[in-house]
């Protein structure tokens, strides 16, 4: 079945400082229209038991053979916190011994606070993907008590009780984040020990028109990163 479950065996860019593996699961509450992983947003799948089961035994093997040559385990997606495998991959993380980081879009406080809680994390990279009024644009529907504002600074609050370590990361793509949009995420991000400033690379889009965007000028992100008061490190990755 295509688009399932995908494992990178190797990486040295997803998890910190660490030699990690790399899961990815289908499946995203946003449209992103620069996404680069079009393929995990609308997996064309039915999930099923024998599925899970496949895949876990898969990802068991595979762990029996590496997990002594890692240093960590990263899960992506989509939007990990959604997948229902989540639990289980990440006991068999804790089985093997691996430190976890987790990548989530930070607008389900809700199903990350038990992760937190139970110290099954290590790490968390929350994106902030623009200005919470922008969010519409990015497939976004909640409202009221729903709304991403109260979300993102809800996920947020917790990352920064948890004590373990997190990074806020923006993906800098013009229209859809500029100079101003970034000055005007200041205040959300005060929270956070470090904020990583993604410069977008053109390549496979979710929308096909967004491919042509040319990338932001890093020179000009260092000047702006210099304006920008904070004692937030931020960091241009």
């Amino acid at each position: 079945m295509k688009n399932r479950f995908a494992l990178v065996k190797t990486t040295l860019l997803d998890y910190p400082g660490r030699v990690a593996a790399t899961v990815f699961l289908p499946g995203c509450h946003l449209r992103c229209p620069y996404c680069h992983n079009p393929e995990f947003v609308e997996p064309d799948f039915k999930i099923n038991d024998d599925v899970f089961n496949e895949d876990i035994r898969g990802f068991r093997r595979f762990l029996i053979r590496r997990a002594g040559l890692l240093g960590g385990l990263a899960i992506s997606g989509g939007e990990a916190l959604l997948h229902p495998l989540l639990p289980e991959i990440i006991s068999l993380a804790e089985e093997f011994k691996l430190p976890v980081k987790l990548d989530t879009a930070g607008l389900l406080p809700d199903i990350l606070a038990p992760y937190l809680e139970s110290r099954l994390l290590d790490y968390v990279a929350m994106d902030l993907k623009t200005i919470p009024g922008r969010y519409h644009e990015l497939g976004w529907k909640g409202t009221g008590m729903k709304s991403a504002e109260l979300l993102l600074s809800g996920t947020m609050a917790l990352l920064a009780e948890s004590g373990i370590s997190y990074e806020i990361r923006t993906t800098v793509v013009p229209p859809l984040v500029d100079e101003t949009v970034l000055k005007n995420l200041v205040p959300l991000t005060t929270s956070a020990p470090r904020w990583v400033w993604q410069p977008y690379k053109p390549g496979t889009t979710l929308n096909p028109l967004w491919s042509r965007l040319a990338a932001p000028d890093e020179d000009e992100l260092r000047r702006i990163s210099r304006e920008i008061e904070t004692e937030t490190e931020i960091i241009i990755r």
